[in-house]
């Protein structure tokens, strides 16, 4: 993941922590322990895109100018890290054929991009709170294989 969307996401679980309080860019530079001017830009980019607004004068900074549990996160990647495109493999062989590598990758995004369509910046920032374990159920089906939810109990975790 490109790190202006890390550090977007880390931002916008920073801020929202408490939603109507404003933290100054220093502020939250020292919580995530990065940089204050690559932070800015971040930063910059979200108030920009509206998620967040910048509050002038004593007591100002940035903080939440969005309702998270009627923000989606899908919107959130794509304005920190751009559009997600469809990758094909890469192999000279490959070029202009069917292949199942790229299949299933274009697959995997197809399903992370629906997973994100169905969560909220409320639902990210419980797990960012509280530092739960994340769990994301994806259900695979295989045709060309003729199966389904194929056993990979085999692979150490």
């Amino acid at each position: 993941m490109p790190e202006p969307l890390l550090l977007g996401l880390h931002a916008l679980g920073e801020l929202a922590k408490d939603p109507g309080r404003c933290l100054t860019t220093q502020q939250v530079a020292a919580a995530l322990g990065t940089s204050e001017p690559h932070l800015s830009k971040v930063l910059q980019r979200l108030n920009k895109g509206g998620l967040i607004k910048s509050v002038r004068g004593p007591g100002g900074g940035y903080k939440l100018n969005c309702v998270p549990s009627e923000t989606p996160l899908y919107p959130v990647f794509e304005l920190l890290g751009g559009p997600f495109e469809s990758r094909e493999c890469s192999l000279e062989g490959c070029r202009g054929k069917k292949c199942f590598i790229s299949d299933m990758v274009n697959e995997l995004s197809r399903a992370f991009l629906r997973y994100l369509a169905s969560r909220t910046l409320a639902d990210f920032a419980v797990y960012y709170a509280s530092g739960r374990d994340v769990s994301i159920e994806i259900s695979v089906i295989t045709p060309s294989l003729g199966q389904k939810h194929p056993n990979f109990g085999h692979i150490a975790k």
